[in-house]
């Protein structure tokens, strides 16, 4: 189906896309093919491939390469992009030059048996006075945060709980949350919308 959420402007293109179609729809659309072996990863790659087709037609798929930590991208001089997929949905970011991260998570319980992974002491404090429900909630949004701050990066060696520091947010379905990576001084801006039981999450870098 089309994108059910799309955000441009002078700066960023960014498009979730609820998969409701087969894999071979998006083999006749777009010049890619999966390389995951399970064919639900599949379905998911073609996808995120295809919000990038839609936020920039012909993009330019031939032309991506890995870099050692193994994140996407296109040679210098090319637009920025980031992409993410989960069960039943897919989203990407494009920016001309700046680069850019996003993640879409599910809001699942399970995020309460790796919190202490990700999650340092201050926000702990952040998420200790909500209820459990709002806990696996708004635990499910940091982790997406913190995915998006890591894929923006993209270079790995990142302590999550230490380095991507989560330093406000608010109990809102929607917002932006202030948050510093690494010994970095400067606050980054990463914005969150929720969509039913799934949180997206997208940023800017400061260069």
């Amino acid at each position: 189906m089309p994108l059910v959420r799309s955000i441009e402007n002078v700066e960023l293109s960014l498009g979730l896309w609820e998969i409701t179609e087969e894999a071979l729809f998006f083999e006749q659309a777009i010049p890619y093919r999966a390389i995951a072996s399970n064919p639900g990863q599949q379905l998911q790659q073609l996808a995120s491939r295809m919000v990038l087709n839609v936020l920039q037609p012909s993009f330019p798929f031939g032309q991506i390469q890995l870099n050692p930590a193994g994140k996407p991208s296109l040679p210098e001089g090319m637009p920025q992009f980031s992409i993410s997929h989960t069960r039943g949905f897919a989203a990407g970011i494009i920016s001309a030059e700046t680069p850019v991260g996003i993640d879409i998570e599910s809001i699942s319980p399970r995020v309460l048996k790796i919190e202490k992974k990700f999650l340092n002491a201050q926000e702990y404090a952040l998420l200790d006075p909500l209820s459990e429900q709002d806990r696996i909630v708004f635990a499910s949004l940091f982790w997406s945060i913190k995915e998006t701050v890591y894929k923006c990066w993209g270079n790995g060696g990142v302590d999550f709980a230490e380095q991507i520091r989560i330093q406000s947010f608010s109990l809102q379905d929607q917002g932006t949350a202030a948050v510093q990576f690494g010994h970095a001084e400067a606050v980054h801006a990463v914005h969150y919308h929720r969509e039913g039981n799934l949180w997206l999450t997208y940023m800017q870098a400061i260069l």
